[in-house]
């Protein structure tokens, strides 16, 4: 799956046993997951990988288990004696069984569908979080996830995007919207304001209508906001790689753009994940109860003004039939679902609903950093990673945008849309694909 280089030395497997050893000692609830699992199959049942590929290392049960054996054997009487006497593979881990793992536990999405029908209430997206942050420790995250998390340490975003290339961008986009609106819409940078937004990097330089939408949209409601040249990028892909580093450095960015700028809302864009690493892990968490900002989602603020009527939306703008995709750390891990439909409703002309959705929703297939994965070193016999996410993961996703009808996906997530964009594409599906903000400039009716 395009993975860093594949020998391990000696210090490396002995780093990984220890991470394996450490879990002991480490969150409770972790701990719990490696001793309940009573392999009933429901996760199986409920999982999108598994659905599409029935073999059994796509099982959510069965792969926690490599983890979960390693552990328990660990515990074990016998396993002690054995280290104690010198035996220091007496846990079992090896290269070959490291090198499986990056395979199998890459192609868990961290969805969290198991863990909303599990009977035990088992998460198996934590027990891929650890097993996918040993991973990283000895090398073995796919190159493409390690390239934008450096990225991510070097410039502050996972494109390469500098502070002055930024600021270029903005002001192309403001002549953009000139012209689309015959008026002047600013997109500030680095300027004291009552809104910090940040979004992904990777909608912006791929998706730059969602900009230009966040932007109609603040005009209108005449929302004093700025973008920051050093901080505009939310995306944290420390939660895919399970490095709590990572992700904290990341969120620190925002929280010091939030200060500098002093603004009193930090509001996150079309990204699910940014949404529940700065809501639901950081923020407070990281830098204390008595931060002077507000965290919110765009779809959060944009649902408020739209209740008080605080823009006028023409939602005949957008007559095609639109479907909402929820991303899962969205609708799973932090309950957003009802905004981003009422934000929905307002600017699209016929909107259907997949099913399931909200908390019960499919995974796109392409969560949890795989749809940034195309290329592969042999994917359980299939030539590349994007094929598998076409034909495999992608699957569910599939029919059920099928079964809607829809002309338009609306999906509020830089790696949703890229993988659902990818899977009509791949299936021959005239279906359009973008974020909900696209529509929102559309349908927005300036006042001048």
């Amino acid at each position: 799956m395009d993975l860093q280089p594949q020998m391990l030395h000696q210090t490396e497997l002995e780093k990984a046993k220890g991470a394996v050893r450490a879990i002991r000692n480490g969150p409770m609830v972790l701990q719990l997951y490696m001793d309940i699992c009573a392999k009933c199959g429901t996760c199986a049942k409920q999982c999108h990988v598994s659905q599409g590929d029935p073999n059994s290392y796509a099982n959510p049960a069965i792969r926690s288990d490599r983890l979960r054996r390693l552990y328990n054997a660990e515990r074990s009487v016998l396993s002690k004696i054995l280290r104690s006497a010198g035996f220091t593979n007496g846990d079992g881990l090896t290269e070959a069984n490291l090198q499986s793992w990056a395979k199998d536990f890459y192609s868990c999405s961290g969805c969290r569908r198991c863990a909303k029908f599990c009977p035990l209430g088992i998460d198996n997206s934590v027990i891929t979080r650890k097993a996918r942050s040993i991973l990283h420790s000895i090398g073995l995250t796919p190159r493409k996830i390690c390239a934008i998390q450096q990225s991510d340490a070097r410039v502050g975003n996972g494109e390469g995007v500098n502070a002055p290339t930024a600021t270029e961008i903005a002001e192309f986009l403001e002549g953009e919207l000139l012209e689309e609106h015959a008026i002047p819409i600013r997109i500030p940078i680095d300027r004291k304001a009552d809104v910090l937004l940040v979004t992904s990097a990777g909608e912006i330089l791929s998706y730059p209508e969602t900009l230009m939408g966040y932007a109609a949209f603040f005009h209108s409601a005449g929302i004093d906001w700025t973008l920051s040249s050093h901080a505009f990028d939310a995306a944290n892909y420390g939660l895919f790689t399970g490095d709590d580093a990572h992700m904290r450095l990341k969120n620190k960015r925002l929280h010091d753009a939030s200060i500098d700028l002093g603004v009193k809302k930090l509001v996150i864009g079309e990204c699910g994940h940014a949404y529940r690493v700065a809501s639901q892990i950081g923020g407070k968490n990281f830098w204390g109860k008595d931060i002077p900002y507000e965290i919110t989602s765009i779809f959060i603020l944009a649902a408020e003004v739209i209740r008080r009527r605080g823009v006028k939306l023409d939602s005949t703008r957008n007559p095609m039939v639109v479907t909402y995709h929820d991303p899962c750390n969205y609708a799973r891990s932090t309950g957003l679902t009802e905004e981003p439909r009422e934000v929905l409703r307002a600017c699209a002309g016929e909107f259907r609903e997949m099913s399931p959705n909200r908390d019960n929703n499919w995974c796109c297939g392409g969560g949890g950093g795989l749809a940034v994965l195309d290329s592969s070193e042999g994917v359980r016999g299939m030539d590349s990673f994007y094929e598998y996410r076409m034909t495999r993961t992608g699957k569910k996703k599939l029919e059920q945008v099928d079964q809607t009808g829809a002309a338009y996906v609306a999906a509020p997530c830089f790696n949703c849309k890229r993988q659902i964009e990818q899977l009509m594409k791949y299936h021959q599906r005239e279906v359009a694909v973008g974020s909900v903000f696209d529509l929102v400039g559309k349908a927005i009716v300036l006042r001048g």
